[in-house]
């Protein structure tokens, strides 16, 4: 299915760290999930204060959206990689970059909280 990406080894090691980083963003939340309780700060604004408060299931919310996104980029570069090699590489080190973004969303939310 992803033959394209699995023969090119920029593209592999790139999508295979970037599933690394994302299940590692998983990870972190899944052993963090029992230590808390009641609803969670999502969002905190210096100047207002808390703005957006959520449970847990919204940053699971973000770790699925992440995982789609994820897989539409990593369906699109196998599906350009003989037509356009290049773009097959931005949306591969795209994914790269939303799941680091990902990972800090979570840290950040972790630690707010």
């Amino acid at each position: 299915m992803l033959k394209n990406i699995l023969k090119d080894k920029y593209l592999r090691a790139v999508s295979g760290i970037s599933f690394l980083i994302w299940i590692l963003t998983g990870v972190i939340f899944y052993s963090w999930f029992d230590l808390s309780s009641g609803s969670l700060i999502l969002h905190f604004d210096i100047y207002n204060g808390i703005d957006f408060l959520g449970g847990k299931g919204d940053i699971f919310g973000i770790l699925l959206s992440g995982l789609i996104i994820i897989s539409i980029n990593l369906f699109l570069s196998n599906f350009l990689y003989n037509r356009e090699r290049f773009l097959a590489y931005i949306f591969s080190f795209a994914n790269l970059i939303v799941s680091i973004l990902i990972l800090i969303v979570i840290n950040v939310i972790i630690s707010v909280n």
